[in-house]
């Protein structure tokens, strides 16, 4: 199975092949997991988000036309998940989320920068990252995800959010900005404040 091209296998997945949707879950379990990770910071979410998708992915499977890349199918499938499961989260307002952990589960402890050493410090510096990126409006953080902690290009984001390429470039625009905001104290912290 690993000599066909993903949409080779997902014809094959319409037809009810089972090892061809195992090999695409193999090909972008860890990239689906890497962006529900990215955008919720929270692993449970990113988990059942990753489940989600390609359960939603087998589902759809006799609607499948492969009209473009499979990836920006099912990354579309995804981001559509997640704004859905937003959109019911919000509208639960009796409900809280728990605190956002690391992907290897470990709580978040604080470490202060003189006691850290290499990898501690590289840690608390992706904490730090994750945490501000799940700070960003979804739609910013859509595009940032995307963009570039997927390393889609400006075109194949705007086909995954379904909006033009320059809205795209907008956001990530505004990202950024707002991430150098959020991010600004840390900064300090570690490089100095300047004065």
């Amino acid at each position: 199975m690993g000599t066909y091209t993903d949409e080779e296998l997902m014809g094959l997945v319409q037809r009810q092949d089972i090892s061809a949707f195992e090999e695409l879950f193999r090909r972008y379990e860890q990239r689906i997991f890497a962006l529900f990770w990215r955008l919720s910071a929270d692993r449970q979410e990113a988990e059942d988000g990753t489940q989600d998708t390609f359960l939603r992915l087998w589902k759809a499977r006799v609607r499948y036309e492969p009209t473009g890349k499979f990836s920006t199918y099912l990354f579309q499938i995804a981001k559509n998940h997640f704004l859905h499961e937003r959109q019911k989260r919000d509208r639960q307002t009796d409900s809280q989320r728990p605190p956002a952990t690391n992907p290897t589960g470990a709580a978040g402890e604080t470490v202060s920068w003189e006691e850290a050493d290499g990898p501690v410090l590289a840690g608390e510096l992706q904490a730090a990252v994750s945490q501000a990126v799940a700070r960003l409006p979804e739609p910013q953080r859509l595009v940032y995800v995307l963009t570039e902690q997927e390393g889609m290009s400006y075109k194949q984001a705007a086909e995954v959010l379904d909006c033009p390429v320059g809205t795209v470039s907008s956001r990530k625009v505004e990202a950024v900005k707002k991430l150098r905001e959020l991010l600004q104290p840390l900064r300090d912290e570690f490089l100095g404040d300047g004065k």
